[in-house]
């Protein structure tokens, strides 16, 4: 359904101010890899198609056969799905990591300088700097990206950030019930912590099982590999290691401890994260905002199966918005308005 301009006005009215509401109570923010896609980060079908072309490369004969399996699977299925279908032996999955890291880092980097010369290129800087303006001293940030976008939108903001690791070129971990501070002429800083449950291209372990932050690093040296988790069976088990393991219970006690919740570019596809929104949106009925290229599936069903009483969520659609709300589940069409972007967001409801 496409409605007029005039129609679209007085409809918009209580739209933003429901995502005003939202942001209000100092959400916690849910990133997915839509919101970095935007940005020059590969997404999935992208890392897909780099793993299928970079993996037999270095494929050993006695996994020859099980990659040729995979390979029928993603045929039909999805990334995740046909990881699940075809476990991966230790040697291939450590390599579709490796192979990962390869992948992700240098688009991370190249973000990086492009945000060096266009510091105000990056809209989630300015979302920080609306929800610092209140008495409000930490952000939570609950993200299954590699990259480091949020990170770089603090820096540019001029917020401190904590990931789990402390600061430095060795960033050691940190016990995060201690929570790290940051004070500035004996007054603490405003912080962004940011729970990067999947890992981090800046993450490493060593061979003795150490854990690292090595953000200058731009390849592994011999005898560290990164600390990321990709798709597949092989998550479940990885994320039981550490540092998985306290960073989800970080991610847990934030999600828990939330008001409110804004989503960006997350496809509501993760176990570590679904479970907790969804008793948060659907029994505790907490407000929540949604923001994507593309609504998946899983964001549909979780919104739109009667059980979410309080959300606006947004999608592109043509050269507009499709606008999703509990009295408007089929959605509606918003001609000439880009409200799925979170900068045109901002710019229209703030």
């Amino acid at each position: 359904m496409t409605i007029s301009k005039k129609d679209t006005n007085t409809l918009l009215e209580p739209t933003y101010r429901f995502v005003q509401e939202c942001l209000s109570s100092v959400p916690v923010i849910i990133l997915g890899s839509g919101h970095s896609a935007a940005f020059g980060i590969p997404g999935m079908e992208k890392l897909t198609q780099y793993l299928r072309t970079e993996v037999p490369k270095d494929i050993k004969d006695d996994d020859r056969s099980t990659w040729n399996k995979f390979e029928e699977a993603i045929k039909v299925l999805p990334l995740e799905d046909a990881l699940h279908k075809v476990p991966l032996g230790p040697f291939l999955t450590n390599l579709v990591i490796r192979k990962t890291w390869e992948y992700i880092t240098p688009a991370d980097r190249q973000l990086l300088a492009q945000v060096v010369e266009n510091p105000s290129m990056l809209p989630l800087s300015r979302l920080y700097d609306y929800l610092f303006h209140s008495t409000h001293k930490r952000l939570s940030i609950v993200t299954t990206n590699y990259d480091r976008l949020a990170e770089y939108a603090a820096d540019v903001a001029g917020y401190a950030w904590a990931s789990g690791f402390g600061y430095g070129y060795i960033g050691y971990r940190y016990n995060i019930n201690q929570r790290l501070s940051v004070f500035l002429n004996q007054v603490q800083t405003r912080m962004v912590e940011i729970w990067k449950v999947h890992g981090s291209v800046d993450w490493f372990r060593a061979l003795n099982g150490s854990l690292f932050s090595l953000p200058s690093v731009t390849s592994p040296q011999e005898g560290f590999t990164p600390v990321i988790v990709t798709p597949g069976i092989d998550k479940y088990r990885r994320t039981h290691e550490e540092p998985f393991r306290t960073i989800i219970t970080g991610a847990d006690h934030a999600i828990d401890s939330g008001n409110s919740f804004f989503c960006i570019g997350y496809g509501f596809n993760d176990e570590h994260i679904q479970p907790k929104l969804l008793e948060k949106c659907c029994r505790q009925e907490k407000s929540i905002v949604v923001l994507a290229k593309q609504l998946t599936n899983s964001a549909k069903k979780v919104l739109l199966d009667g059980r979410c009483k309080r959300f606006v969520a947004f999608e592109e659609v043509g050269n507009g918005t499709r606008l999703f709300t509990p009295d408007y589940q089929e959605g509606l069409v918003l001609e000439g308005l880009n409200l799925w972007s979170l900068g045109e967001l901002l710019e229209k409801a703030l």
